[in-house]
């Protein structure tokens, strides 16, 4: 199974908002619309997706402009690697993705990639970055296929 792991696009902010209930910026929709064509012109078009409830997630999913179903998921607002990883378990689809926060979305990406990118925002992973793994469900490790931030596709 390829398992996606992306990290919400750039998002408002601002005193008086609760953070559960902040929405994406401008640039982060921009950002989710790119990204959502960069997934299915590479071939990774997910066929299901877990999202946060965060409004943020659940916009940046809408703004990514795919055809898969999805779940949106309470316990997925940030969760910690171990509570990402158990939402993943026993999901049976072709291609999943993860729509989550850091810093979970991102200690999840470094505990799976059997090798990490070369990347230099991997680390860090940045509003939108996303990760695409050969995912083993034995193992709960993956190998790499790709990895992208929205900065990457404005080169």
């Amino acid at each position: 199974m390829n398992l996606i792991l992306m990290r919400h696009t750039q998002a408002e902010w601002g005193f008086g908002i609760e953070d559960h209930e902040r929405a994406i910026s401008a640039k982060g929709l921009a950002e989710a619309g790119r990204l959502g064509l960069w997934l299915t012109e590479n071939y990774h078009p997910p066929s299901h997706a877990l999202i946060s409830n965060a409004n943020r997630t659940r916009q940046t999913f809408t703004a990514l402009n795919l055809t898969c179903t999805a779940a949106v998921l309470p316990e997925l607002y940030l969760a910690p690697p171990e509570g990402l990883l158990l939402a993943v378990q026993n999901r049976e689809t072709d291609c999943l993705l993860v729509l989550a926060h850091n810093p979970g979305i991102a200690e999840l990406a470094v505990e799976m990639a059997t090798q990490a990118p070369t990347h230099p925002r991997f680390y860090d992973y940045p509003p939108g970055a996303t990760l695409v793994l050969d995912y083993d469900f034995k193992t709960t490790t993956g190998r790499v296929i790709n990895f992208i931030t929205p900065d990457d596709l404005l080169k």
